[in-house]
């Protein structure tokens, strides 16, 4: 008998331990509205809290879309702690609810788990179930049905733009490559189409070579700039008249690739004293004497002019003279007639 009454009295305080311990575990959740009620589709916050001693080990609850039937969850902060204290500590999350459906809807309990540090079971501790009055929208019959909101005014973005803005962008070049064509059109229904001669190659480098020499650059300590230039006009030069990659080629490949052309030993020796002293104001910072410029200069010039192509061309006078002979050579007295 006395060992029945011992297991019993064990049984009671063991269960008088776990209330008393769970008084210091304390649930609470409440809403931000006094008056517990919302219109159809409006929100509510609903703050839940729970406040335990610092060594006891929690589960917090993991609510998802919806807290009932007629109650969904729309948004839900972090959680944050709200007190500590030397003992305690009390943490807090707020949700955002709404509802779609008129009418008493319970937000039920909420359940948090908790452990002491000494026990291995988990216990609970509930919130208070909290009532949600949803109501219609009140309608006054004796008036026109209206829209509850006017429509808003929301400005163009970039996006619904940019179709118009790139079909204007083709008309225009359409009506751009109409009147291209249609000009190019007229032009070409001329008689007589002449175009401009071409420049001869040595033409154009002697007068880029007069420019360059206009410009004073090694006067005025442009050295780098004036061999630049000149060796630059040469170089075009070449490539004109003999067909020859001398833009992309390094100086020594330039006079190596005249071994094979047919040009005179002294246009030969211009040549290797204007890219030869080029390489050196350029690459080795020489600065030669002023009369070495101008020795530049002439040797370029001379170069040019030695090796230019030259035109024949068969005077005016001569060629009238040709005509006429034609003309009293096929005359009917002329011509002799078989018997």
């Amino acid at each position: 008998m006395k060992k029945y009454n011992l297991i019993i009295l064990l049984f009671l305080l063991s269960i008088f331990a776990v209330k008393t311990y769970s008084q210091d575990v304390k649930a609470i959740a409440k809403i931000d509205s006094s008056k517990n009620k919302i219109i159809v589709g409006d929100q509510i916050k609903l703050i839940m809290s729970l406040t335990y001693p610092l060594k006891t080990t929690i589960s917090w609850p993991d609510l998802k879309d919806s807290l009932s039937k007629n109650i969904e969850i729309i948004e839900k902060s972090k959680i944050d702690t709200i007190n500590k204290d030397a003992k305690s500590l009390t943490l807090s999350q707020t949700y955002t609810l709404t509802s779609f459906d008129s009418g008493s809807f319970y937000i039920p309990q909420i359940h948090f788990k908790y452990k002491n540090a000494k026990d291995t079971a988990f216990f609970e501790a509930l919130t208070d179930s909290l009532l949600l009055n949803v109501n219609t929208v009140a309608v006054d019959t004796t008036k026109a049905i209206k829209d509850i909101k006017g429509p808003l005014n929301v400005p163009l973005t970039f996006m619904e733009i940019l179709p118009y803005l790139i079909g204007l962008i083709l008309l225009a070049a359409i009506v751009w490559l109409v009147i291209y064509y249609l000009r190019k059109r007229k032009k070409g229904e001329s008689i007589l189409n002449f175009s401009k001669p071409q420049i001869p190659a040595h033409e154009q480098a002697l007068i880029a070579l007069g420019t360059l020499k206009s410009k004073k650059l090694w006067q005025n300590n442009k050295l780098k700039d004036y061999y630049t230039e000149l060796t630059e006009i040469v170089r075009i030069y070449i490539e004109k008249r003999y067909k020859i990659s001398a833009l992309e080629m390094t100086s020594d490949e330039i006079i190596t690739s005249f071994k094979s052309v047919e040009i005179s030993n002294v246009s030969s020796k211009r040549l290797v004293q204007i890219f030869i002293l080029a390489d050196l104001v350029k690459f080795a910072k020489a600065t030669p004497l002023p009369n070495e410029h101008d020795i530049s200069m002439e040797n370029a010039i001379e170069f040019v002019n030695e090796t230019k192509i030259i035109e024949i061309l068969t005077p005016v006078s001569e060629l009238q003279k040709t005509d006429e002979n034609i003309i009293q050579n096929n005359k009917p007295e002329n011509v002799n007639h078989a018997n």
